[in-house]
């Protein structure tokens, strides 16, 4: 029987990340032991990222059934404090996850997490994350009800390894189109 909430260490999943990207896609990134791990990457792909990723589980009980999530905290952040990614530097902030019994990555947008509280849960579906692993880029839209403003739709993308770029310029026309719109 497969472990449902199998994790993997930070180096674990920096090193799946980049391994998935390919040598041919990254110029230079941190130590894989660095949260979050800052890359820079070739064209197509976006310049300059910072990569927040977590291990994306279904623990029993915590969470619908037919849903996965991350649990977020920002570099520093302790519990009762707020978090922010940081996008300083002209680097882009990453929001990603790591379903690990299903090869599988999941992009979230990062712009849309602001001033969070410590371990908030940030959800996508498992019928997204089994049509990313029966080969598709998935994606799948969740409404948002932010700390502050109005409520939003945010699209989730999940990849296996092969469509991860593909997966990281989607998210990007997506924050330029957002963006446009605000």
């Amino acid at each position: 029987m497969r472990d449902l909430n199998e994790r993997l260490t930070q180096e674990e999943l920096h090193r799946r990340f980049i391994d998935a990207l390919g040598p041919q896609s990254i110029r230079s990134h941190t130590a894989l032991s660095l949260k979050p791990c800052e890359m820079d990457l070739t064209p197509p792909l976006p310049h300059l990222l910072r990569v927040y990723i977590y291990n994306a589980t279904r623990p029993p009980g915590g969470r619908p059934l037919g849903e996965h999530k991350v649990q977020i905290i920002a570099p520093g952040q302790r519990r009762g404090e707020r978090g922010n990614f940081d996008n300083t530097g002209g680097r882009v902030a990453v929001l990603a996850g790591y379903v690990a019994e299903d090869d599988v990555f999941v992009i979230w947008d990062a712009g849309l997490y602001v001033d969070f509280a410590w371990s908030r849960n940030v959800q996508v579906r498992t019928e997204t994350i089994i049509a990313a692993a029966a080969g598709s880029l998935a994606t799948q839209q969740r409404y948002l009800r932010p700390t502050s403003g109005p409520p939003s739709t945010e699209t989730v993308i999940a990849a296996q390894p092969q469509l991860l770029a593909a997966a990281l310029i989607r998210r990007m026309e997506l924050i330029r189109e957002r963006l446009l719109q605000d």
